[in-house]
């Protein structure tokens, strides 16, 4: 099934769009959320699965007359996930780095003021320690390269459980 156009085509269009819709919905969790660790962050890192999942059960339905095996759906979400991975992370590095760097300041100002009023019994010189080290960490760069490095971890075991519950055969009798 990989070497029809039709695989290509169901994978690349799903992972482009997927990746931005999670980088939108990333994006909207970073300005409504306050705080800066919430289970809503999650919700950035279990959709993709989502859009594996489709990627999986499209090419199954409409191409693939209601059968798909384990191998082409695990290619399959292996492709959109790629694809995915790669537009979320570019739309992270190119929002943040020239659109909306202002949000990325606000956060990292939040971050600084509350690591300083926990750590106020540290010296100075451990508080502007801290305070450069995460500068460090929310570059549009790291940002891009950390949600890279965590979707293409988690890519492999969603395209398993995806590839694993995918496939289903046609209950019609002829």
């Amino acid at each position: 099934m990989y070497k029809n156009w039709q695989f290509w085509v169901v994978g690349s269009f799903t992972g482009f769009f997927g990746g931005l819709i999670t980088f939108l919905l990333l994006f909207l969790i970073n300005l409504l959320v306050v705080k800066e660790y919430s289970y809503l962050y999650l919700a950035a890192y279990l959709a993709p699965g989502f859009f594996y999942w489709l990627a999986s059960t499209r090419l199954r339905d409409r191409y693939n007359e209601g059968i798909l095996g384990f191998g082409n759906s695990f290619r399959m979400s292996i492709l959109t996930g790629f694809v995915l991975t790669v537009v979320m992370s570019m739309a992270v590095y190119l929002i943040y780095e020239y659109l909306n760097n202002p949000t990325l300041e606000f956060r990292v100002n939040r971050i600084e003021t509350e690591m300083i009023a926990e750590s106020a019994q540290s010296g100075l010189e451990q508080i502007n320690s801290n305070r450069l080290y995460v500068r460090e960490l929310m570059t549009p760069k790291y940002l891009a390269i950390l949600h890279a490095t965590v979707n293409l971890a988690l890519l492999p075991v969603y395209a398993f459980f995806i590839g694993t519950f995918a496939r289903r055969k046609n209950r019609y009798l002829d």
